[in-house]
């Protein structure tokens, strides 16, 4: 059975009896390794030398300073460049002794969560559950809206899934995202798989409260989408987010479920063959986000993709991928010229860049560029645009 006709009541309900996620709390975790970094830190500089928003600021000295659990106000410069952090995580494996940097800044943010710049604090302003006053009002309103212009999706949009499905489609926070929402449908009404539909900004996964520094707020998502997933029981669960896929490793995890976690692309390349053949574009390079890089199975299954339908590029160890600067939430201005920095010498390899990571296409498609811009699940949809009748049945 299909569960693409999804009709269940749009309004939120919670399964009040589901099992709590065994995850421990993120900020006891993250005390404990801001404690142990700073004391295994030696200060060699080299996660700041390939850090791509903050050169030469202030020392290792007054960032580890400034990360310590104290209350000593935070210099503006460190300030700056936490905001301006994008949680890329270049800094990581640079480390000679493994310290996670991303995880100290994202302390700092944690600190400082009560002077959060304008653009950070509109981004979440109706992401999450359980939201009151203005922010409920405002999210009350949004959905609306949304359901409203957007009809043909309106029934996925901020529902608790009551029936169980082989395959859990979690496209979060873009559900609203609407051409990669419908494509990714298509593909698996395609494939016939048995899927049910969980999404919206109620349904959010908490990565955006997390890469923020609001851990109580990241917790709590996570708590409420875990109970959501229960309801489901799914053996896959897929998602075009990085985040997003972040998060669901993380419930997989702390509570020692059996669902496996794939991106939308892996599931779709796991059925390749169903797809006609065809190669209807020619070059192409692979964006690789911060969180599915080159080496991941997300970014290995984009590359057979991009073989299969096109003739794969692969960006050349100079020019590494950039980051796509979403989430500093444009605190940053140097974002821009980086982003057009980077997409010119793109060009220069490919005309088409399939981006694995739904928050990569969002952000970069944005960019008046030369390069065609496209998430990865276009090249499915484009097969069967241009297959025949008799290829397009499987």
């Amino acid at each position: 059975m299909i569960f693409n006709t999804q009709k269940q009541s749009c309004e939120t309900t919670m399964n009040a009896q589901a099992e709590n996620t065994n995850s421990s709390n993120t900020k006891e975790f993250m005390t404990t390794v801001i404690s142990d970094s700073i004391k295994q830190c030696i200060q060699c500089h080299r996660c700041m030398d390939v850090c791509p928003v903050t050169k030469d600021l202030f020392s290792i000295t007054e960032l580890n300073s400034a990360t310590q659990q104290n209350d000593q106000e935070i210099p503006s410069q460190i300030k700056k460049f936490a905001f301006n952090c994008t949680q890329c995580g270049k800094c990581v494996p640079v480390c000679p002794v493994n310290i996670r940097r991303d995880y100290m800044v994202r302390y700092i943010k944690y600190k400082l969560k009560d002077q959060k710049p304008w653009s950070y604090t509109r981004y979440l302003f109706i992401k999450g559950p359980d939201l009151s006053g203005v922010k409920g009002l405002m999210q009350k309103l949004y959905i609306t809206l949304k359901k409203i212009t957007t009809r043909d999706l309106a029934c996925y949009m901020e529902t608790t899934p009551v029936k169980n499905a082989d395959i859990l489609f979690y496209p979060g926070c873009y559900i609203y995202s609407k051409k990669t929402v419908r494509q990714t449908l298509r593909l698996l009404n395609h494939l016939n798989s048995p899927y049910i539909v969980l999404g919206g900004v109620t349904a959010c996964c908490g990565a955006p409260h997390l890469l923020q520094g609001e851990f109580d707020e990241a917790d709590h998502c996570l708590k409420l989408l875990y109970k959501k997933i229960k309801t489901v029981d799914p053996k896959i669960i897929i998602t075009s987010c990085a985040e997003c896929f972040e998060a669901v490793e993380q419930i997989k995890k702390s509570t020692n479920a059996t669902f496996e976690v794939l991106s939308v692309v892996q599931y779709l390349e796991r059925n390749i063959h169903r797809f006609p053949s065809k190669k209807n574009r020619g070059k192409i390079t692979i964006h690789d986000s911060c969180r599915f890089s080159k080496e991941s199975p997300q970014g290995i299954a984009a590359r057979t993709t991009a073989m299969r339908f096109g003739e794969l590029v692969e960006q050349p160890e100079t020019l590494q991928t950039s980051c796509c600067y979403q989430w500093n939430h444009g605190h940053d201005p140097g974002n821009p010229q980086r982003r057009n920095t980077y997409l010119a010498k793109v060009k220069k390899q490919a005309p088409t860049m399939a981006c694995t990571c739904l928050t990569c296409y969002e952000e970069l498609k944005k960019i008046n560029s030369d390069v065609k811009i496209i998430d990865v699940t276009q090249l499915f949809e484009d097969a069967l645009d241009a297959a025949g009748p008799e290829e397009k049945i499987r």
